[in-house]
């Protein structure tokens, strides 16, 4: 790693003399929870979460056992794998097929990790269901989407196989929850069973991350070979003279509190979706307490006169392969002052050491910051608010109506706090709100496409280059169970525009009285809800029937309404 911090140089190698005087490095490994927090109970909160830091020893123990699993379930006759969860549970698997070639003996992988009725059917209809394996994945063994997506495919299974549809599923959770049992009543053809004390956002070193690589094809020996070579880097056996965990995350903590608190990923396209595991990482670990590190994944990089005050870049890509457009970017924000970062990589399997680097610098930072790094308080706001959506549902059949739009306009309608008398107007009074160092969030409750990531992208390049703001883009529910901490708990900082549509193509959730459309509305309008309970600034776009066409139309408002 390479760190190139200009004027904040000075402040960030006194703090990390203060953390080696004070033997931070050696009370960290001895989970001293004193580190982060002072109250007693905080502090029982930390140690109770601090299993990450030694669990790929422990999964090196447990790798005989995942590729004799994988070569059960090929002898089995298996084509497919379909991973099911949501936020930690999926981020890894996710990066993992996205990051490597998969290998020869591999199995063709999907991720599910929305409600999105759309996605689900791709999903079905993309894979032969009596030949895939369908991991549930949900450490508490009662997150709600798993546990749809699995009741779903589940029936679709008995459908085709009758009481052997158990066959096609695996389990992972924790010891002790719920779905245990249902797994065992449902004849599940296995059971993997995590590390209480490793917290979801901390376990791409474990069954979580690694039952799908392996499945996938990848050497999980080497990779925890490689996070175990990165462990004893940052003191996992003893005195180290420098700590490149300690130094990343002391760097961020420091240039956070400098006001550098947008974290702006560059990656080659094949590590696009690590921002997506790097978002949930330090977004929901740091985004608390009205502080925070915001990650920034998936921008166009620009020149830097595109850029505030409030960057940090960090180039994560491969020793020796030509990634020149970026790199030169990179270099000349450098060359105009902005912090800057590198980590080159071997090849796809140093994902393993990175991931463990990343870490600790989340928990390193979050210690700067004097907060708990391994809760998310306000993760909750937006599942209550859900859930008491989802029990009108029950009882009355759909959803309650909401407000009236302020404008609707070429079937798009628009709900926000400000006024306008058309749709540029009330777009223009949304954005005039912002101020230097604030980020827009764009939270895409819709099916994705390439189409949709295009305009989702022309969105994000207008206003970083008319209002010089960061932008953020997810879709929504998976962000909930990421960058929705920081959201509410972070710095109020945030203009949050959220994208709802029709599901004209519903599909029914068996057992129940409510479809996945209807789930994903709930969702979207208790995230709307939270966001509103915590006085953030917000703007919903209800885009009809089709999606494309309503961006479309936005984006031809939005020019005008970005002119200052």
């Amino acid at each position: 790693m390479t760190l190139q911090a200009g004027q904040y140089q000075a402040a960030i190698d006194a703090k990390i003399q203060e953390f080696n005087t004070r033997n931070f490095t050696e009370s960290f490994w001895q989970k001293d929870a004193s580190l982060w927090v002072q109250d007693e109970k905080a502090q029982q909160s930390v140690r109770s979460f601090m299993g990450w830091l030694r669990v790929a020893e422990t999964m090196q123990q447990a790798v005989p056992e995942i590729e004799q699993f994988v070569q059960e379930v090929k002898a089995a006759g298996f084509k497919h794998v379909v991973v099911m969860g949501m936020g930690g549970s999926t981020m890894a698997p996710i990066v993992f097929k996205e990051s490597f070639e998969r290998s020869a003996d591999g199995l063709p992988m999907s991720v599910l990790d929305t409600t999105d009725p759309g996605t689900v059917r791709q999903i079905e209809e993309a894979v032969p269901l009596a030949d895939t394996l369908f991991i549930v994945a949900s450490k508490s063994g009662t997150t709600a989407e798993p546990l749809a997506f699995g009741d779903y495919f589940y029936h679709r299974l008995r459908e085709l196989k009758g009481d052997k549809a158990g066959e096609n599923f695996v389990a992972i959770t924790d010891p002790g929850s719920a779905f245990v049992a249902a797994a065992q009543a449902q004849g599940y053809r296995r059971i993997f069973l995590n590390f209480a004390e490793v917290g979801g956002r901390f376990s791409a070193l474990s069954y979580f991350g690694l039952v799908p690589a392996a499945l996938y094809g990848i050497s999980i020996e080497e990779m925890l070979t490689r996070a175990i070579g990165m462990m004893r880097a940052c003191g996992a056996y003893g005195a180290v003279e420098q700590n490149p965990g300690l130094e990343l995350g002391v760097a961020l903590g420091v240039l956070a509190e400098a006001g550098r608190d947008k974290l702006t990923l560059v990656v080659p396209g094949s590590l696009n979706d690590l921002g997506l595991w790097l978002e949930q990482l330090i977004a929901e670990s740091t985004g608390k307490e009205g502080k925070g590190i915001l990650p920034v994944a998936g921008e166009p990089v620009r020149e830097p006169a595109v850029y505030g005050q409030d960057r940090v870049f960090v180039y994560v890509g491969y020793q020796g392969q030509p990634d020149e457009a970026n790199r030169a970017k990179v270099a000349a924000l450098q060359q105009a002052g902005h912090p800057v970062i590198q980590i080159l990589m071997n090849d796809p399997l140093d994902l393993g050491q990175e991931f463990f680097r990343w870490e600790v610098a989340t928990a390193v930072a979050s210690a700067v910051f004097g907060i708990n790094p391994f809760d998310q308080p306000n993760v909750q706001a937006a599942k209550t608010a859900t859930d008491s959506l989802m029990k009108v549902v029950q009882e009355q059949g759909q959803l309650p109506q909401g407000e009236a739009p302020k404008v609707t306009e070429n079937g798009v309608a628009y709900y926000t706090a400000v006024s306008g008398n058309d749709a540029t107007d009330v777009l223009r009074a949304f954005f005039a709100q912002a101020q230097p160092g604030n980020f827009l969030n764009i939270q895409a409750y819709l099916t994705e496409t390439p189409a949709v990531n295009d305009s989702l992208q022309e969105l994000r390049r207008q206003v970083q280059e008319q209002l010089h703001l960061a932008t953020t883009s997810g879709y929504g529910p998976r962000f909930l169970h990421s960058t929705g901490q920081y959201h509410k708990g972070g710095p109020d900082t945030g203009l949050f525009v959220q994208l709802t549509v029709d599901h004209p193509q519903d599909i029914q959730l068996p057992g129940r009285s409510y479809s996945f459309g209807t789930f994903k509305n709930a969702q979207a309008a208790g995230d709307l809800q939270a966001l509103h309970d915590y006085n953030r600034r917000t703007l919903r776009l209800h885009l009809g029937a089709d999606a494309e066409l309503g961006l479309r139309q936005v984006l031809a408002a939005l020019p005008a309404a970005l002119q200052r």
